[in-house]
Parts: structure tokens; sequence; C-alpha cells
């Protein structure tokens, strides 16, 4: 009697990976392409280097009103060139984006022929086992020939074991490609944020220098006179903290919880603020930054849990999910009545951060514990200014800002945004990595003029 594979077990297995909708194909750019646009990329970071040299050596001269303008021009125009730069980055993520859209029909369309060819077989090895083992037998003239059918069959049943295999692993390059082109989409929404932000620094050292230059007509007597009144200048602070004040957060409740914060963890309260402000103006959709409607208008499941589930990161999902229902039982809180960030509508991430320094579940959990022991709130709440500015104080202490010098605070900056000291060596992560550590550091000392 010959031997069969058991055709309910094979029709379940293939029901099991259901209908695949392909993705739209799209036109791939040549290498070269990618190559011409870092070599541009290059040649405006040497030019942003020389003027970062040059802004060093100004800052170092006395307080005038010339070397005040110089500073501002100079500031304008570096920032003038990262926007450039990040056109460049942006275009190239695009069409990054076009060849991975790309690679991931092209996998579903080989799921398709694999589906297509299964369903043939098994459709074969169907009628083949409908028919009786005597009715099979007077099919054929010769005994050669029904031996012949039934090696034939065991053929099919190989075939079909095989398809069911390829499946398997073809499924899961799917399922890689489609977390990875996600992830490359996130990161791009991440390098037009920062372009963003970069705009609005150039619009704010714009009005500055207008403001300077009407204030003091061209005259250093009236420069010097406003520069001793300019001193923690809250009206100045505030255009600098637009982001945390669109997250219902004041400037001088920032400023208050920011100094107390940094105080605890001896860290500079300048770059405690900056980083805030940048983290804070992160978030980047249809066009415009998000902070304030993005931040805070989410919850746990859909935003959270179903959007990793969604990008089949089952492992993520959970823990963060775990994680958010500790946060808020030892809280005494509702879990589905707690405000969390929001996922893109986009797709390229999910949301879940908690409270005005945007903290993961998880991350939260890590720095619960000496959280508490710092303010005396135990537990201690990230949806409170005081504890999760304190819990970011922490961190970027944690990660090098004690030494309270640029090269600690830079570090600690790469490590808040990308989870390490040095920022990745090459790729869109790098450029996104740079970029808000500059900014930071940049934004710091503007946030240190004000309040020093």
């Amino acid at each position: 009697m010959y031997r069969v594979m058991s055709l309910q077990k094979i029709v379940l297995f293939f029901c099991f990976f259901g209908t695949i909708v392909p993705f739209f194909s799209y036109a791939q750019t040549p290498d070269d392409q990618k190559t011409t646009i870092q070599q541009q990329m290059d040649v405006l970071q040497k030019e942003i280097d020389d003027l970062d040299q040059k802004l060093e050596s100004s800052q170092k001269e006395k307080q005038t009103l010339t070397r005040e303008l110089n500073i501002s021009n100079t500031e304008i125009k570096k920032r003038q060139l990262e926007v450039k730069k990040l056109s460049l980055a942006i275009a190239d993520a695009d069409r990054e984006i076009k060849q991975k859209d790309g690679a991931v029909y092209a996998i579903t369309t080989r799921i398709e022929k694999i589906r297509k060819e299964l369903s043939e077989n098994i459709a074969t090895l169907y009628r083949k086992q409908s028919s009786t083992i005597l009715e099979a037998f007077l099919q054929y003239s010769s005994l050669s020939e029904f031996f012949y059918s039934t090696d034939s069959l065991e053929i099919i049943q190989a075939e079909i074991k095989n398809s069911l295999n390829e499946l398997k692993v073809v499924k899961k390059e799917e399922e890689n490609a489609k977390i990875d082109l996600e992830d490359f989409k996130e990161e791009q929404v991440s390098l037009k944020s920062l372009q963003e932000l970069e705009k609005r620094v150039i619009e704010r050292n714009k009005k500055e220098k207008d403001d300077i230059l009407k204030l003091t007509k061209g005259k250093e007597a009236l420069f010097q006179s406003i520069l001793s009144q300019k001193k923690k200048n809250l009206a100045s602070l505030k255009s600098q903290l637009f982001y945390i004040e669109r997250t219902g957060v004041s400037a001088e409740d920032a400023l208050k919880y920011a100094k107390l914060a940094a105080d605890r963890a001896g860290i500079r309260v300048a770059f405690l603020l900056a980083l805030l402000e940048v983290e804070t103006g992160r978030q980047y959709e249809n066009g415009v930054i998000t902070a304030g409607t993005h931040i805070g208008t989410g919850n746990w499941k859909a935003d959270l849990y179903d959007c990793y589930i969604r990008l089949g990161k089952r492992s993520i999902a959970e823990n963060q999910k775990a994680d958010f229902f500790k946060i808020t039982d030892e809280l005494g809180l509702d879990p589905d009545k707690m405000p969390v960030s929001r996922r893109y509508s986009n797709g390229a991430g999910c949301g879940g951060a908690m409270g005005p320094a945007q903290f993961m579940p998880s991350t939260w959990i890590s720095f619960k514990n000496k959280t508490a022991k710092l303010t005396g709130n135990n537990p201690p709440n990230p949806w409170n200014i005081e504890d999760a500015f304190t819990a970011s104080a922490i961190f970027l202490a944690e990660a090098g800002a004690t030494a309270k010098n640029e090269a600690g605070e830079t570090r600690a900056a790469r490590t808040y945004i990308s989870g390490r000291s040095a920022c990745p060596a090459k790729g869109l992560s790098r450029t996104v990595c740079l970029g808000y550590s500059r900014q930071i550091t940049a934004l710091s000392k503007e946030i240190a003029r004000n309040i020093n």
C-alpha cells in the first residue's frame, strides 16, 4: 500500500498563511546615486565643521555687539547647511525606502508563486487519493505503470513538503523585510523632524539678530546696557522651549524642575532642558512636528501593544504592555485612561511613551527606583514633571553628562537617542544620531546664555 501525506494537515497548514496582498513595485534608483548623495553630504559636513570651529573661536572673545552679530550670522549659515544636508539625507532615504518596498514586493510575489504550486500539487494529491487501490490499478494497462504512478505520488508528496518548508523560510524573510522597512521609515520621520527643528532655530536666530540691531541701532554702548539686563531672559527661554510648552509644561515650570533634577543628578540644567526640548520635538507627521498633539493623545493598546504586534515585534509588545500595567497598577491608575504618545498614522513607528519626558514603560522601570530615591516619591510617576525630569537627568548622568563638558554631554545625548554613546558607523541611523546630538549641544549653549 503506498504512503500518503495527511491531506487534512496539508490543507490546514496551507490555509494558515492566508492570502498575501502584494506591495506596489517601485523603480529602483541606481546605486551610484547613493554615492553622489553621500559625496555631497560630506562636502556640506566639511563646511559645517569649519563653521563650528569659527563659532568656538568667536565665543571665546569678549562679548561685544560685533562678536554677537558674527556669531548669529555664522550660526544661521551653519543651520542652513544642516538643512541642505538633511534634505539630501531625506532624498537618500526615499531611494532606500523604494528599494526596500521593491524587496518586500519581490518576496510576496515569490510567496504567491509557492502557494500556487502548492495548491496545484494538493489538488493533484487529492484526486489521486480519492481513488481506491483497485480503481487506481485498473486505470493502468500494466503493473509497472501502476507502480510508476505510486512513485509519482510520492514525488508529489515530496514537492508539497519542500514547498511547505520553503514557504516557512520565505514568510520569515518577508516578516524581517517588512520590519526593516518600517524601522527605516521611522528613521526617515526623525530626519524630517530634525530638519523642521533646524528651520525653527534659523527663524529664531534671525529674529534675535534683527531685535539686537533694532534695539542697539548698531551702537556698542546700547548693546552692553541691554546685555546686562538680558540675564535670565524668560522671554527668550520660552522661544527655546517651544515644544516643551506645547505639551502643557510652562517655561517657568520647565526651568524650575529641570534645575531641581539637574542639581540632584549632577548635570547642567541647560543641557537637560535642551535634550528634553529636542526629544519632545522629534515627532513629525503630515509635514509638521506634532508635539502637543502626538504626545499624550494615544492609548496603550492601539498605539503601543497593537502597533508592535502589527510590526511583528510581539516580544516588545508583551514586555512594554506588562511594564505599563505594572506602572499604572503601582500608582493606582486606570491604564485605559492614562495618555501615551500616539503611533504615527503613516505606520512609521509606534507610540506608548509616557509623560513630559517621553519614557517608554520598560525604560521607566529601569530608572524607577533611582528616581524615587532622589525625589522621595515612591513609586514615582512618569506623568509627574518632577519625577519625569529627574529620571531623564539620572539617565543622562549615567551616560556621561556629569562631566559637564561637550564631550561628556555628546555621549549622553547619543545614548539617550540611540542607546549607545557612539553613533552607528554609517547609514541613516548615524545621520539621525549625529544630527540630534549636535542639535542638543547647540541648543544647550543658547539656553545657557539665558539662564546663567
